[in-house]
């Protein structure tokens, strides 16, 4: 970076928040990921783990070299990870403080894909970073904007990047009005639990939608936009009401 950009962004407030997924993602990828960041504005950087596990060694330097928060969290159930719940609450309250309106989402997991959403239905502009092929397709569809990173064998990022485009990772079907109406009629009509919470699998039965463009039910639900996912995408609640099916 040039001393003019240097200048600028020491003057600059915090714009963006660039939060790492660091048990998914590679230390060796930060630089890469910060340089494609710069566009936004000056950033403050937190990375979450469980930084006690082997396969995240190697975060001190970068952590060190670029001013990035580590944040740890120990994974008490190896089937969840208890640093994805940490680093989203902590950018929900990054989003209603007022101070950061863009975020930079650093990951491959799709687990994150409905906290984007409610990120974006909260005024903030999402980017997303990943690593080709090993990233959720769902995610550049999920974001305002996305890149995909380019790795070799060695796990070291080669110097490029590409911008990803949702053409490329999901087919671009779009609910039709038909499923639209389906999807909130069985919603309206299935038992709920606390808070509008719905099981997928009987939701999925009383749309009884035959026509799924894409290969999961639960992936239809995201790509409608209207409901929320949670439980690994075991329980959905309606959000928002299509004027789709008016």
């Amino acid at each position: 970076m040039n001393q003019h950009k240097k200048q600028i962004l020491h003057n600059t407030p915090a714009q963006t928040a660039i939060l790492f997924d660091a048990e998914n993602i590679s230390y060796q990828l930060v630089e890469k990921a910060i340089t494609l960041s710069f566009r936004f504005g000056k950033p403050i950087l937190r990375a979450y783990a469980d930084f006690s596990k082997t396969h995240t060694k190697g975060w001190e330097k970068p952590a060190l070299k670029h001013g990035i928060r580590t944040i740890h969290q120990f994974s008490y159930d190896n089937k969840n990870s208890s640093s994805d719940f940490l680093m989203m609450h902590d950018a929900f309250k990054l989003v209603y403080s007022g101070k950061i309106e863009t975020f930079v989402i650093v990951t491959n997991d799709s687990d994150f894909v409905t906290s984007i959403q409610l990120l974006r239905q909260s005024g903030a502009y999402v980017h997303g970073i990943g690593i080709n092929g090993k990233c959720s397709s769902l995610l550049p569809e999920s974001c305002n904007s996305f890149d995909l990173m380019v790795e070799n064998k060695e796990s070291k990022v080669v110097d490029q990047c590409q911008t990803a485009s949702p053409k490329k990772t999901e087919p671009q079907q779009q609910a039709s009005k038909t499923q639209i109406t389906r999807l909130q009629r069985a919603y309206q009509e299935s038992k709920k639990c606390n808070e509008g919470w719905v099981a997928v699998s009987e939701l999925s039965k009383a749309a009884a939608i035959a026509d799924n463009p894409f290969k999961k039910f639960s992936s239809l639900l995201t790509h409608s936009g209207m409901f929320e996912l949670a439980d690994k995408n075991r329980q959905a609640k309606l959000i928002k009401v299509s004027a789709k099916s008016a």
